[in-house]
């Protein structure tokens, strides 16, 4: 069964550390190339997240975007702890009565001013990779279905096109017989009046009629031309992927036109 290369697929899951909101949506790419945006305290994630996409995707241009909406329920994640606050005002104040300054000036807002920017998020850990993993299959299956229900509505298309493109033909092969035998009549009658001295080598006449018949014959074409549909069928039908191969059908199916 063939699928879309477009799709949306969006999931969301809560962890201990918060809200995981997966998005991803695929494009038409020959190939696949894949764009990950996630929040630089799970950068460390971004290669698992690239092999569980291009496990499931194989072509198109795919952009994965997660989300992470902390939680508060441990304050000890976001805030400073008592001993940094405490070895912190207590550097300061040493330094400030060395060179000859109030330390009264050494309250809390100096002091946050002089801690290092603080996350909403604690830093990533081993274990926080499975909510993630479980939070971005769930959006690739929700990317999948999406792919496969467009895929679907693809197929019936390409079906009545091939069965158009089947009738098409057979009405061709029909009039061929005749196409030839008319062609060859017209060719003895162009030649009757461009040159009537060559009525009296009428062997070599024929022999260019028949080379000339022998050309404008499709038979060839036309088994060729009912082979390539017999393989789209069947392609229709194939679980992998396959749309290099129909490309290339079509544009075999296209030289057998010309």
């Amino acid at each position: 069964m063939i699928a879309s290369m477009t799709g949306f697929g969006r999931a969301l899951l809560d962890a201990s550390f918060g809200r995981i909101i997966v998005e991803i949506q695929s494009v038409n790419r020959k190939y696949l190339e894949m764009f990950i945006s996630l929040p630089k305290e799970y950068s460390r994630f971004e290669l698992e997240i690239r092999k569980w996409v291009g496990e499931k995707v194989s072509r198109g241009q795919v952009s994965v975007r997660v989300y992470v909406a902390a939680t508060f329920q441990n304050p000890s994640v976001s805030l400073p702890s008592f001993e940094q606050l405490q070895q912190l005002k207590e550097g300061w104040e040493d330094l400030a009565s060395r060179l000859g300054y109030s330390t009264q000036a050494v309250d809390l807002p100096f002091l946050m001013q002089q801690m290092p920017a603080l996350s909403l998020v604690d830093i990533a850990r081993d274990e926080d990779i499975e909510p993630f993993k479980r939070c971005t299959l769930e959006a690739l299956q929700s990317l999948l279905t999406m792919k496969q229900t467009e895929g679907k509505a693809l197929a019936r298309d390409i079906e009545q096109r091939l069965q158009t493109m089947e009738s098409c033909v057979s009405q061709i092969e029909l009039g061929v017989p005749e196409t030839v035998a008319r062609m060859k009549k017209k060719l003895q009658e162009r030649i009757a009046e461009a040159a009537p001295a060559l009525l009296d080598n009428e062997e070599r006449v024929l022999r260019e009629i028949a080379l000339f018949a022998e050309k404008v014959d499709i038979s060839e074409e036309i088994t060729r031309f009912r082979s390539h549909l017999v393989q789209f069928h069947s392609l229709l039908k194939t679980p992998a992927a396959v749309g290099r191969k129909m490309d290339f059908l079509v544009q075999e199916i296209g030289r057998e036109i010309r």
